[in-house]
């Protein structure tokens, strides 16, 4: 039985009350037209249900949680480390809504955008994506994105070496329309070359409406550069599930890499029934980025500082372990694997770990494989099937994201790109397991590891991790970033938590029908 917590009174409440006693008192002092007072009384009547009506939302949002909790607190049944109890509850939504509106005509629309985007191959993703949503607000026709060749990655990839292009423009068709260059035609009419400009960034639909339209409709060609991020966070509701229709079901990766990243999740499925895909991102130029000390000594900060001298515009290193001890930097390889076996993954769990170079190389790389012996690779499954991908970082990333999106664990060491991006994949998807590391708590437990026993430490693990292990009441409508939290996607089944009104709205969704849309065959 959950006690039902009793809120003190809204001091809106308050004073609406002691505005309702002024009215009625000043028209007793003069004379008021009935018209008036009616107005009046409407509005304030306005006010009171709109109060109540959030303090009912609030209320059922707390009983849902309550509900949850009451089976969770205290341990009494020990939880599925695997698969989340309230996973089949949600299902992924992201139709067009009927009034929503839809693609104009590549002879009607108010120009052509063009995008650069910029960084890795999850961080272009957002920037493909958000590039959609923009297309549509401008009512422009879009160019195929340009992908960054020039980052820190070096990667010469085009859109169509990562993904399916066609099956990009006709999954879009009905809300932009999407062409793979501007035709000669148009080029040649145009008396100036398509303007350049770069947008700040989580600019609002305003912005582009205001400042961007006008440009696009005198010159008819526009191109955005640096395009990552350059779009609010918070959307409308149908711009959000524009969003997710681009993110999960658009921007499929091409046949050799579907195929070869879908052998990899077999061969790991022939290992074992279940495996657990953690991202390492503990490369040299993530930790140089970061700003964080990791106790390698004048070595490492020689090292990480001549990496750091890339970007002009970091701020000095911190001191030591002060940026560590606020949850601001990566988790260690090996403090991965600590809090994977605290939470109750045996020694035989079979680990698929998705990384670039490690910094340290095997010796960093060594406390984790002592703890998961069942270690492995892209390139220890893959063996020569991936050479022709080595020369392309985006290109490996994408049989990484495969991998991962597939696991029944993903972990992360840290809250990059990859790692939002995949923890959204993976709700929308009907909330598998994703665990995000609570790092601030976690650095506190791992400093503290030699003065307690291992059963002591992993019940301290599982108090910090509740509410980073991918339950669905984790993710409240507009809160993190979208990409990772994609509420306006998400949708809940009918059963017991579901209110009557939702019935009606929420019609059954088939799971693996929709991992068909996104990978488009099986291996």
């Amino acid at each position: 039985m959950v006690r039902q917590r009793v809120s003190p009174p809204d001091s809106s409440f308050i004073f609406l009350k002691k505005w309702l006693r002024k009215a009625w008192f000043c028209r007793k002092m003069r004379p008021v037209s009935r018209s008036m007072f009616c107005g009046l009384m409407l509005f304030a009547l306005g006010l009171v249900s709109l109060f109540t009506g959030q303090i009912a939302a609030d209320l059922e949002w707390s009983q849902i949680r309550g509900r949850w909790r009451s089976k969770r607190i205290g341990y009494r049944e020990p939880t599925n480390i695997w698969k989340s109890e309230y996973a089949d509850l949600y299902y992924g939504c992201s139709d067009r809504g009927p009034r929503f509106r839809a693609a104009a005509k590549e002879s009607e629309s108010n120009g052509y955008l063009l995008i650069a985007t910029s960084g890795g191959l999850n961080q272009q993703r957002t920037g493909i994506t958000d590039a959609v949503v923009v297309a549509w607000i401008l009512n422009a026709t879009l160019v195929l994105p340009e992908l960054d060749r020039f980052s820190f990655w070096k990667d010469d990839s085009d859109f169509e070496n990562v993904f399916d292009v066609d099956w990009f423009i006709s999954s879009l068709s009905k809300d932009i329309t999407v062409v793979k260059r501007i035709p000669d035609k148009v080029m040649r009419s145009m008396e100036k070359p398509p303007y350049t400009m770069r947008p700040p960034r989580r600019s609002t639909p305003e912005y582009y409406l205001d400042q961007v339209l006008p440009i696009l409709l005198r010159r008819r060609a526009l191109q955005l550069t640096k395009f990552d991020y350059r779009l609010a966070n918070k959307l409308d509701e149908e711009l959000q599930r524009l969003r997710c229709r681009v993110n999960y079901h658009a921007l499929r990766f091409t046949k050799p890499i579907l195929v070869l990243g879908q052998k990899l999740v077999k061969r790991m499925r022939e290992k074992s029934p279940h495996y657990i895909a953690v991202h390492l991102r503990f490369e040299p130029d993530m930790l140089a980025f970061s700003g964080c000390y990791y106790g390698g000594g004048e070595k490492e900060r020689l090292e990480l500082g001549e990496i750091r001298k890339r970007w002009e515009t970091l701020p000095d290193l911190s001191a030591e372990g002060e940026k560590r001890s606020r949850g601001k930097c990566p988790l260690t390889p090996y403090e991965v694997g600590l809090m994977l076996r605290a939470l109750g993954f045996a020694n035989n769990t079979y680990l698929y770990v998705a990384s670039g170079e490690i910094y340290g190389g095997e010796k960093t790389l060594q406390p984790l494989k002592d703890l998961f012996p069942n270690f492995f690779t892209k390139e220890m499954l893959a063996g020569k099937e991936l050479k022709p991908f080595l020369p392309f970082s985006s290109r490996l990333a994408a049989i990484d994201y495969i991998v991962c999106d597939e696991s029944d664990v993903f972990a992360t060491n840290n809250n990059g790109n990859m790692a939002k991006i995949l923890a959204g994949h993976r709700r929308y998807m009907a909330h598998k397991r994703t665990i995000r590391p609570n790092a601030k708590k976690l650095s506190s437990l791992f400093k503290a590891r030699n003065q307690m026993d291992w059963k002591t430490f992993s019940k301290k693990v599982k108090s910090v991790q509740r509410g980073f292990m991918g339950e669905p009441d984790e993710m409240r409508p507009g809160r993190g970033d979208f990409h990772e939290f994609p509420s306006s996607c998400i949708c809940r089944k009918p059963d017991q938590l579901t209110t009557v009104g939702d019935n009606a709205a929420q019609a059954a969704f088939d799971t693996e029908n929709n991992r068909d849309t996104i990978w488009g065959f099986n291996i």
